[in-house]
């Protein structure tokens, strides 16, 4: 009886050690995820002098809002700010409608050459050609240096589709027979029952597509360069961080007075901050969204995971 006893206190001390174990890597993780992000606000509300003298390494040091100023008075950050957000709306409506549509589609068992589409859209997930063949096919088809260059490509995602088809498989086949004895169409069928009861896989793939869609900002450089008006936040984002400091370099020439040049290193220090501004900027919106679809997030997550 002892020996049971001492190898039950075993087991429990061990799975005990191990939920410790787990436990602490999982706040390290956590740690290191959300440690450059905190940095990140600190930096942008801090003294821009000590930002710039590298004080600042966990909690703000002084305060400051001159980098959140300049940015919201920006013009060309507010005009990049709204084609983001319309970038957005329009790239996951349309992906997600699509996807649910082909996804519904190729989830009927009777439908012709449903297996060969399937291969046909699966090699190209797994296989890309790469950026050339499709900047190339982008210019023949005559769209280059147009919105459509950045929103047509974009529309069909096939992951998307795959999640789509397996989570409608999963729907109760007897819906569709009363449906379809009621004398409902294809088209009714997929509004009325498809598209309510498919919340759970809709938030994924908008949540997906959305997050995507915001922090593009490279098909902007190479199929859109020239719509200056029409990039979207990102792309100013990048050039704020990797063309931002060549702009701003100081050049201290010796006939200026004490007070020009407090003045520039003044604003050396606030152009320094601005990056951090900008940063938070395009990162809080996003994260605003997850919550409103975090429970329905959950449930797609798991799809696919349990076969009944």
């Amino acid at each position: 009886m002892s020996i049971k006893v001492n190898r039950k206190n075993r087991i429990k001390q061990g799975s005990v050690l191990v939920d410790i174990l787990i436990y602490a890597l999982v706040g390290i993780v956590a740690l290191v995820t959300v440690y450059p992000f905190l940095y990140i606000v600190s930096s942008s509300i801090s003294d821009p002098q000590m930002v710039q003298a590298g004080k600042v390494w966990l909690y703000p040091v002084g305060f400051s809002t001159e980098a959140y100023k300049r940015v919201l008075q920006s013009s060309a950050m507010l005009r990049a700010f709204i084609n983001s957000i319309l970038y957005t709306i329009v790239i996951t409506v349309t992906s997600v409608f699509v996807s649910m549509m082909t996804g519904y589609a190729m989830s009927k068992k009777g439908m012709l050459g449903r297996k060969f589409l399937t291969i046909y859209l699966l090699i190209p997930m797994f296989f890309s050609a790469g950026t050339i063949p499709a900047f190339i096919n982008i210019n023949n088809l005559g769209i280059y240096n147009t919105l459509w260059a950045v929103i047509l490509p974009y529309v069909c995602s096939i992951w998307n589709i795959v999640l789509a088809r397996t989570f409608i498989s999963g729907l109760p086949k007897a819906l569709f027979e009363a449906a379809t004895i009621d004398g409902a169409s294809v088209p009714q069928m997929f509004i009325k029952i498809v598209l309510p009861l498919s919340k759970p896989i809709i938030a994924v793939l908008s949540l997906y597509t959305a997050l995507w869609a915001w922090n593009q900002w490279f098909n902007f450089l190479i199929y859109a360069p020239s719509l200056g008006d029409w990039h979207p936040l990102q792309y100013f984002l990048v050039k704020a961080l990797l063309w931002g400091n060549a702009q701003n370099t100081l050049k201290l020439e010796s006939q200026m007075t004490v007070t020009e040049i407090a003045d520039r290193l003044k604003m050396a220090a606030v152009s320094a901050q601005y990056k951090y501004a900008i940063v938070v900027i395009t990162t809080v919106p996003i994260m605003l969204v997850y919550p409103f679809v975090q429970k329905y997030f959950v449930q797609g997550a798991m799809l696919g995971s349990l076969k009944e």
